[in-house]
C-alpha cells in the first residue's frame, strides 16, 4: 500500500475525516513508497466544525523545498538499480578497479627481466700511429688504419639463475702497411657464453622473486576489489534503507502535524460554542508548533538521507541527477530469514575477502623466507665459453717470389664471404669452462632478511587468527542483529496497533465529553511514535540482512552481482 492513501489512514480514526471542513481529506502522499501492510482501524464519528471554520492548513505552510532538488524531476529508483549504480559509477570501485589494473602491468612487467634483448653496436675507427719499424712499410714514419665493426649480440637471462649471450663481431680492417698480409682483412667471429648459478640464486634470483610476488599482489589486488565491492553493495543497501525510513518517517511527522491541526480546529470551535476553555486551543497551538518542528527536522533527514544515497551511486559530481527528488520504489518488507550460526561462519570463512588476502600474504612471505636462505649459500657459478674465429680478405699482388713478402695462407684469401666460410667451416674454435666460488663469511644482510621474513611469518599468523575473531564477532552481531531486528518488528507492531485502538478510545471518549485535548494529543503522539518505531524496526530489519550477508560474504551472489576478468581490471555486472 502507498505511505500515506488518505488523512483517515492515519491513526484510523475519522478525527481528521469528520473535520472535512478544517483539513479537507485525501492527502496524498509526496512520494510513492511502499510500506508494510496495515490493517485500517474501524472508524469513529466526530462532529466536523461549520464550514465557516475553513482556513490554511498547517500542513500546508510546511516547506517542501529541499536546496539543491527540483521536485519536477523525479527518479524513480529499485536496490537493484541502485546498486548497480554503485558499482558502474562510485569512485571508491574505479579506485580499486585502477589498482588491480595497476597490479595486472606490474605483473606482466616483472616477466620483463626475461626478455630476449638484442644489441647492435656500429663503430668506425681511422688512426694514425707514428711507428719506427721499416719493415711495416708505412710511408712517413706514419701507420694508417680504418676499421669498420659490425657487431650484434643477443642475450638473455634465464629463470634458473642463469644467463647466457651469442655475439656475432665484423669487422673490416684497412692500413697503408706494405707488409700486410690482407688488405683489406675481414675478421668474423662467434661467441657462445654461459653461466649459471649452482647455489645461490639457483631458482631464486631476485628476478625470479619479483615474478612470484607479483602474481600473488595481483590475486590479493582481485581480492581487494572484491572486498569494495561487498562493502560498495552493503553500503547502498544501507543508504537505500535509511532514504525509504527518512521518507516514511518524514510523511508520519507531516500526518501529525495534520493531526494536531485538526484538533486545533475542532477546539476553536468548541471554544467558540463555549464547551472547552481557552486555555485548550493554546495547548493544542503549543502541540502544533513542536510537532510542525519535528517534521522540519524530518524533512532535514530525507535531504541527508537521499545525499548519501547519491554519493554512492553517482560518478559525476556534476551529474544532473544530483536535482533529482529520488522515489525508491521498493518498501520496506518483513520476510522472516532464519541463519545457521556453524553455516553462517563457515560461509563466512570461505568467502570473506579479508582472510584471503592476508594467507596470500603468507604466501608471500614463504617467497621470502625462500629467498633469504637461499641467499646464505656460498655462490657457486658454472661457466661455459665457446667461439669461433673466421679470416679472409685480399692478399697482396706481390708474394712469395724473391725479396718479396710470403704469400697468405689461400684459405683466407677472398672477401668477406670467405670469412663468414671460415668462421662457419669451425676451423678455429675456441672453448672454456670452469666454475667461479665465493662465499661470505657473515653475510649479516641476508641473515638480517631471513629474521625479518621470520617476524613477519608469525605477526601475518597472528593477524589471521585476529581477522577470524572479528568474523566471529561480526557473524554473531549480525545474526543477533536479525534475530533482534524481528522481535523489535512484532513487538512495535503490537505497539502500533494498541496505539490506534487507545486513540480510537480516547476520542470517543472526547467525543462524549468525558477526555480533554491534552490526551488525545498525547494518544496522537504516542501513535506517531508507534508508526515511527514500526518503520525503523522494519528498517533495521532489512538492514540487518544486508549486513549478514556482507559478514557471510554473500553479498555478491544474493544481489546477482558477478565479477568478471578483463584484459584491464576486473569487472562488476548483475544481470
Amino acid at each position: 500500500m502507498r505511505l500515506l492513501t488518505v488523512a483517515a489512514a492515519v491513526g484510523g480514526t475519522t478525527l481528521i475525516a469528520s473535520a472535512q471542513e478544517a483539513a479537507p481529506t485525501g492527502i496524498v502522499a509526496a512520494t510513492d513508497v511502499p510500506q508494510a501492510t496495515q490493517t485500517p482501524a474501524p472508524q469513529t464519528q466526530v462532529t466536523p466544525p461549520p464550514a465557516a471554520a475553513r482556513r490554511t492548513r498547517a500542513v500546508d505552510t510546511l516547506s517542501k523545498e529541499r536546496v539543491g532538488v527540483d521536485p519536477g524531476r523525479k527518479l524513480k529508483l529499485g536496490l537493484q538499480e541502485a546498486i548497480l549504480m554503485a558499482l558502474r559509477n562510485n569512485q571508491d570501485i574505479e579506485v580499486e578497479r585502477t589498482n588491480v589494473q595497476i597490479a595486472q602491468e606490474n605483473a606482466k612487467g616483472a616477466y620483463g627481466a626475461y626478455d630476449p634483448t638484442l644489441q647492435v653496436q656500429f663503430q668506425f675507427q681511422n688512426s694514425t700511429t707514428a711507428t719506427a719499424q721499416t719493415f711495416i712499410g708505412a710511408a712517413d714514419g706514419a701507420f694508417k688504419r680504418k676499421q669498420i665493426d659490425v657487431n650484434p649480440t643477443f642475450s638473455q637471462t634465464l629463470n634458473t639463475g642463469g644467463n647466457y649471450s651469442i655475439a656475432f663481431t665484423n669487422s673490416r680492417t684497412t692500413n697503408n702497411a706494405g707488409s700486410a698480409g690482407l688488405n683489406p682483412q675481414y675478421g668474423t667471429s662467434l661467441t657462445f657464453n654461459f653461466s649459471q648459478p649452482l647455489l645461490r640464486n639457483y631458482r631464486s634470483s631476485i628476478n625470479e622473486r619479483l615474478v612470484k610476488v607479483n602474481k600473488k599482489q595481483l590475486t590479493i589486488s582481485d581480492a581487494v576489489f572484491r572486498q569494495r565491492v561487498i562493502a560498495t553493495i552493503a553500503n547502498v543497501q544501507q543508504a537505500y534503507w535509511d532514504l525509504v525510513y527518512a521518507i516514511q518517517n518524514n510523511q508520519i511527522q507531516r500526518d501529525a502535524v495534520e493531526l494536531a491541526d485538526v484538533s486545533l480546529a475542532i477546539t476553536q470551535r468548541q471554544v467558540e460554542v463555549g464547551t472547552v476553555a481557552p486555555i485548550e486551543v493554546v495547548s493544542t497551538q503549543s502541540e502544533l508548533e513542536n510537532r510542525k518542528d519535528t517534521a522540519i527536522s524530518a524533512l532535514q533527514a530525507v535531504t541527508t538521507a537521499e545525499n548519501q544515497l547519491k554519493r554512492l551511486i553517482l560518478g559525476d559530481p556534476n551529474s544532473d541527477v544530483w536535482q533529482a527528488d529520488v522515489e525508491p520504489t521498493e518498501g520496506i518488507d518483513f520476510t522472516p530469514a532464519n541463519f545457521d550460526l556453524q553455516d553462517a561462519l563457515k560461509s563466512a570463512t570461505r568467502n570473506r575477502p579479508e582472510l584471503e588476502q592476508n594467507h596470500l600474504q603468507q604466501e608471500i612471505n614463504q617467497i621470502d623466507q625462500s629467498f633469504s636462505r637461499n641467499q646464505l649459500k656460498p655462490q657457486l657459478d658454472a661457466f661455459f665459453n665457446y667461439s669461433l674465429q673466421g679470416l679472409g680478405g685480399q692478399g697482396p699482388t706481390n708474394c712469395g717470389g724473391e725479396n718479396q713478402p710470403p704469400c697468405p695462407p689461400a684459405i683466407l684469401v677472398g672477401g668477406y664471404g670467405t670469412s663468414l666460410k671460415n668462421l662457419f667451416a669451425t676451423k678455429f674454435p675456441t672453448y672454456t669452462t670452469g666454475v667461479t666460488f665465493s662465499f661470505n663469511f657473515r653475510n649479516r644482510s641476508a641473515k638480517a632478511a631471513l629474521g625479518r621474513a621470520v617476524a613477519t611469518e608469525r605477526q601475518l599468523k597472528a593477524q589471521d587468527r585476529t581477522i577470524q575473531q572479528t568474523i566471529q564477532v561480526e557473524v554473531r552481531n549480525a545474526l543477533q542483529s536479525v534475530t533482534s531486528a524481528r522481535q523489535r518488528v512484532e513487538a512495535t507492531r503490537a505497539a502500533r496497533v494498541a496505539a490506534e485502538t487507545q486513540l480510537r478510545g480516547e476520542e470517543q471518549r472526547y467525543a462524549a465529553g468525558l477526555s480533554t485535548t491534552f490526551l488525545v494529543l498525547d494518544r496522537q503522539n504516542r501513535l506517531s511514535l508507534a508508526r515511527g518505531n514500526e518503520i525503523r524496526a522494519l528498517t533495521d530489519y532489512n538492514k540487518a540482512i544486508s549486513d549478514v550477508q556482507r559478514v557471510m560474504g554473500t553479498s555478491l551472489a544474493a544481489n546477482g552481482v558477478k565479477i568478471t576478468e578483463t584484459e584491464t581490471a576486473p569487472q562488476t555486472t548483475t544481470p
